[in-house]
This record gives structure tokens, sequence and C-alpha cells, in this order.
């Protein structure tokens, strides 16, 4: 079958020499109007053209192991690749309508688990500590040889390691998005967080919020990365923070650029803190907490990284120590340990309140980090080992105890894993199951759109890896060779179809999945329409009330004078006692919004601030203590000042100081876009 000629290649072949032909024609044409240089020039290109082609296409062949049918038939190959197949061939081997092994809850037989729980339940709180770029090869219970998570390994004898989860995507708002959705992202380069941020989805913090706990996300980094701010926000989180809502006594990492945005973090200690304040803000009621690193990710620094030498001293209280002579992956293991130092601080401050031994204490890594094993570097350049395959551990003295299971699964499977700890049903929407699920098939997949279009799953110990681009196809047996060195495919030996037909059953489905449900989003207009805004507003009167203008999408649609008590106040701390005493007689103002189907910005313009001056009585200012859309409170995490100088956003309210705009964050209705 290497050079058979089928109709297909006959059709290829047409085409290519009737292109042949008018190129050919069109370079004659060409020739006859140039001069003696000119077809000089003409020839040199030509020459130097055909060598380059020559020298590339054997390097080409060499580097990307291309099957024999396009090496001895590179014409077809060629004209195919470039025309005929626009569309890698996952999207169109034939497939069924819905794979069975990625099906969701509803569309499944019901399920299983081999978890029994005592009863009652000692699981009261859950906390997931998700680890930047950490791949399971450098956790010391995973056999890592570097002594940079000593407080994770404290725990091993509390715990049950699953030692084959992967990341389906080797990119942190993928992995975002699977843990919180249960589901696989749509087979594109930008991902669910950034395409389709609001699309209603039945997220772990939207089912726990229903079953009484609060509910939070802290991260290191920036949340407006890939629009996770936006994605996060109808998912039931009471809280979302990031770096910049954190006090941190070290510096923030700069890193954003005009090219690179969203990407400046804090340290994980700082992160960390933030965690700790939050957890234990209420004694009572139940929680679910997420904290996010990010000091691991490239480029890997640290608070004595040499790009911080101008640091105070005092600020500097981290030092480096040597694990490697290469500096990168130095850098890398120090923050690590910086991130276990911050775990180890949070699971401190649960065992001194109590809260420790209820609490089931989640670890995972986000994907994967890679130092040249195959070549390559950081994470999102390939799917081998160490870009996706990421430590799964989870800590309860009562329930685990030096435990190790060997399912293979992904990031969809543990929410599902979670809820099946806690005895709580499934979403009918997700797709991922518990990892003691007694049905589940020993399988996961994932991809990689930025380094050609690459494609694989793990069956068991099999691992296939397969490059949409260039159409080379690798398959491994990790029991026998984890480290993926000895590709066990043979184009005139291998079964290619039977290799592939998963990845088209996955992809396929998968893409009809998202494709269903933007479109019931698209649909559901009225549902989408806001007809209601309320806003609770006190104001502190200096010759003449405070006022404030109601914007949507840009638009003015009402305004209010917001009465309240004459300012006698002549300091900044007056000014905020005056504000604070006011706040008590916050009055309703109503906004009819039925002509308006769902607005994308709403905005609180306060447009007419009057201060006496320096020392004197006198100072208009203005304070908003809620805001309702169609009766429901929007949540502070959702109000954001525009400058800090204008006012800020706490537990009580908005106080506005200066004229500015407090805006309110959709999406307004859970669910649209």
């Amino acid at each position: 079958m290497a050079d058979a000629l089928n109709m297909r290649d006959f059709a290829t072949l047409s085409v290519s020499i009737i292109l042949v032909l008018v190129l050919g024609y069109a370079a004659a044409r060409l020739c006859l109007r140039l001069g003696v240089v000119g077809h000089r020039v003409l020839l040199g290109a030509l020459i130097l053209g055909v060598g380059l082609a020559t020298a590339g296409t054997g390097y080409h062949v060499r580097a990307e192991a291309l099957p024999a049918t396009k090496i001895q038939n590179p014409i077809v190959h060629f004209v195919e690749s470039a025309l005929l197949s626009p569309m890698p061939v996952v999207l169109t081997m034939k497939a069924g309508p819905n794979d069975p092994d990625v099906a969701s809850v509803g569309e499944r037989p019901p399920e299983t688990s081999n978890f029994k729980a005592s009863t009652p339940n000692p699981i009261k709180n859950v906390l997931v500590y998700m680890m930047e770029s950490v791949p399971s090869k450098y956790i010391e219970t995973f056999g890592g040889k570097y002594p940079v998570t000593p407080n994770i390994k404290s725990y091993s004898g509390d715990s049950i390691r699953f030692d084959n989860i992967y990341a389906h995507a080797p990119s942190t708002q993928y992995s975002i998005f699977s843990l919180f959705s249960s589901m696989y992202n749509d087979i594109s380069y930008y991902g669910m967080t950034n395409r389709y941020p609001y699309l209603k989805l039945d997220s772990i913090s939207n089912t726990l919020s229903s079953h009484g706990f609060r509910t939070g996300f802290f991260w290191s980094a920036d949340s407006r990365f890939q629009r996770v701010d936006e994605f996060l926000l109808n998912k039931g989180l009471d809280a979302i923070q990031d770096f910049r809502g954190q006090k941190c006594a070290t510096p923030t990492f700069k890193l954003s650029s005009e090219t690179w945005k969203n990407m400046d973090y804090n340290s994980d200690l700082c992160t960390a803190q933030a965690t700790i304040d939050w957890l234990n803000t209420d004694a009572e009621k139940p929680f679910f907490a997420i904290m996010f690193t990010a000091m691991t990710h490239y480029p890997y620094l640290v608070t004595d990284s040499p790009m911080f030498t101008k640091m105070s001293r005092s600020a500097r209280d981290t030092t480096l120590v040597h694990y490697s002579d290469d500096d990168k992956f130095n850098s890398y293991l120090n923050a690590l340990k910086i991130g276990d130092l911050a775990f180890g601080q949070i699971l401190d401050s649960l065992k001194q309140s109590g809260k420790l031994d209820s609490t089931l204490v989640v670890i995972l890594g986000d994907h994967g980090e890679a130092f040249g094993e195959h070549g390559d570097y950081v994470h999102a350049s390939a799917i081998y080992e160490e870009n996706i395959h990421i430590p799964l551990i989870m800590i309860n003295k009562h329930l685990f105890h030096d435990e190790v299971v060997h399912s293979v699964g992904g990031i969809v499977d543990i929410a599902p894993t979670i809820l099946d700890i806690l005895g709580i049903p499934l979403p009918k929407q997700w797709q991922g199951r518990s990892l003691f699920s007694e049905q589940r098939p020993n399988k996961t997949f994932f991809f990689n759109p930025w380094s050609g279009f690459l494609f694989g799953y793990r069956e068991n110990d099999r691992k296939v890896i397969f490059n949409a681009t260039t159409g080379k196809v690798e398959e491994y047996d990790l029991k026998a060779d984890p480290d993926e060195r000895t590709n066990l495919f043979r184009d005139d030996a291998s079964d290619r179809s039977a290799l592939l037909q998963p990845i088209a059953g996955w992809v396929q489905s998968q893409r009809r999945r998202v494709a269903d449900l933007v479109a019931d989003a698209a649909n559901d207009t009225p549902r989408c329409s806001i007809t209601s805004l309320e806003v609770d507003a006190a104001g502190v009167d200096f010759q003449g009330p405070p006022r404030f203008d109601v914007l949507v999408d840009g638009k003015r649609v009402a305004g209010f004078d917001v009465p309240g008590k004459e300012s006698t106040a002549s300091t900044s701390e007056a000014a905020v006692a005056e504000l604070k005493d006011a706040s008590a007689g916050a009055q309703p103002l109503h906004v009819d919004l039925s002509g308006v189907t769902n607005p994308q910005t709403i905005e609180l313009r306060y447009v007419n601030d009057l201060w006496a001056g320096p020392g004197k009585a006198g100072d208009r200012n203005l304070f908003i203590k809620s805001i309702r859309l169609n009766g429901q409170v929007v949540p502070n995490s959702r109000l954001h000042v525009d400058e800090q100088s204008h006012g800020y956003t706490d537990d009580s309210g908005t106080a506005m100081y200066t004229n500015g705009s407090l805006w309110v964050s959709g999406p307004f209705v859970a669910g649209c876009m």
C-alpha cells in the first residue's frame, strides 16, 4: 500500500499537473517581458529556491519521520496537504456521533463507586491546591529526586496518590476549564475561557455553593489571562482574588508587556496568606477553596533572582538553594520549594483551627514543564509525559493511608472524584468520572494546538501521539518505556487507523458537544434579558447632594440625586466616618431596563464631587451599598472602581470620594454570552 495510486491520488495528481502548467505558463509570460539582467536574477532565484527546498525537505523528512507513503509520493502529499486536507485526518475519519468514552453523565448508564466513606462523612470542607507547571516527576512522593516538596511528602501517610493522571492540554486556561466544569475543552487554539467565558456550565463551585459551601478562588497570577476572570464570574464563587487584590510584602513580579499581557504575579506565600485569611473568616460554614500558584511558571522568578537585586534586603528573604548547574532548572526547583512552603503554611493554619481533619485536601499540577527531555522546553511545546503527566494527591487522615491508585484519568475526573467522596450526585453535563468508578474506561485524551496540531491518548500502558500537521504517529509502552524513547509505531506494520480511531471519536464528538452548547446559549435570548436594576445608595451633601448616572453599554439610561446629611468633615478621616454613618440610611433607586437585551456593560458614574478644600468643612461623597439585577444581588467580586483613588469596594459596599465609575461585570444572567 506504500505507493498505490487510488482515485483520490489520481485526482490530486491531476490537480497538481494543472497547477504546474498554469504556473509554467505564467512564468513564461513573465520571462518574455524581462531583459538580460532580469533573466539572470530570475534564474539565480530559481536555483537558490530549489537548493533551499532540497535541503529543507531532507531535514523535514528526517526530523518529522514522515510516513513512507508521503516520502514515496511527495507531489501527492504536498498538494493533498496544502489544498485538499485543510482539516486534520482525525476530523474526517468515520466516527460515531457520540463517543462513549467521553459521554456525559446524562448520556451514560449509572455508575457505581468503590469508595465507601464512613457515616457520618468526616469531610466538611475541600481545599484544592493547584501548582503551576508541575509534572509528577518533581514531586518526591512520585519519585522526585530533589528535596523540594517536604511539606507534601510529610502528609504521604494520610494520602492517596493517583499516578496516571493527565492534563488534557499543556496550558493553564484549558486546565482551569476542565477542573471547574469536568468537561474537555473545545478542540481549538483559543480554549473555552477565551472563546466562551459566559457559557452556562454546571461547575463544581456552583454545585457546592448550592449545597451550602462558601466558595473562593485565589491565584498568585493575573486572572485576566485568557479571560479567566470572566469565566469565573458565573461559577458560584463568593470570593475571586488574584495578585491585584493581595497585600504582599514582596514586590510583584512584573513580566507583562505589549506583546504578553496579564503576566504579572505575586509570591505564592502572599496568596497562601490571602487564602488563610479567607478560610478563617467563617468558622461555621463549610468551605470549598482553590489556591493556584504561579512562581513555577517560566521564567521561574524567586525573590532573590538577579532581576530583583535592587529590592530591599528585607524583601529578599528566600535564599536560592543549589540543586542543579542549569540556572533555569535550579530557579524552577527553588520556586517549587516556595510553593511547597506555601502549601505547608495553609495546612498548618487548618491544623491550628481544628479544620484539617474535616478537610479533603487535593493537590494537582495544572500541566507539566519540559527541560529538554525531548529537545523541548517549557510546557506548550509537546504532549510527552513531562508536558502533561501531572501529580494528583488527596489527603485526609480519616480516609486515606499511604495508598496508590493506578487508574488512568485526567483533570476532568477530579471534580467527580471530589463529589463522590462527599456523596453528592454528579451534574448530568459533566464528562468526567470518579476515579473510584467501577465502570470507568482506563483512558484519557489530550491535545496541543500550538506546536503543529498534536492529539493523543493514554489507554492502560499504551500512549499514542498523532501529529496531524505532519502525519507522524508515535506509540509508546509506558510501563516498559516511561521516558518515551522507543516509538513502537511502524508505518508498514502498524494499524494506523485503529490507533487513530479513539482520537477521531473523541475530537469529533467534542466538537459537536461544544457547538451544541454554544447554539443553545445563542438561542436563549429571552432568558438573557435584564428587566430591572436596583441600586441601594446613600450620600453626604455639600452644597447639594451627590449625583450618579447609570450607563448601559455606554448609553445613559438614568440619573439620580442621592440626598443625605450635610457634611461637616474637615479631614479625610472625618469624611470616611461621615460616609460610613450615612450608609445606614441607604435607599433603593430603581431603573427600568426592560428595553435592553443582554447588556454587556453597566456603569454607575459619580459626576459631581465637591470638596471645600484643606482644613475647611465640607466634602460631598457617594456610597453604593448594593446592586441588584432582576432582584438578584450582584456580588462584590463583580464590582470594580475604575481608579483606586476614586474609591473602593469592601464587604459593606462601595465608597466614592471623587468623580469616577463603578463598573458591574457581566454576565448579568448566568450562562448568557
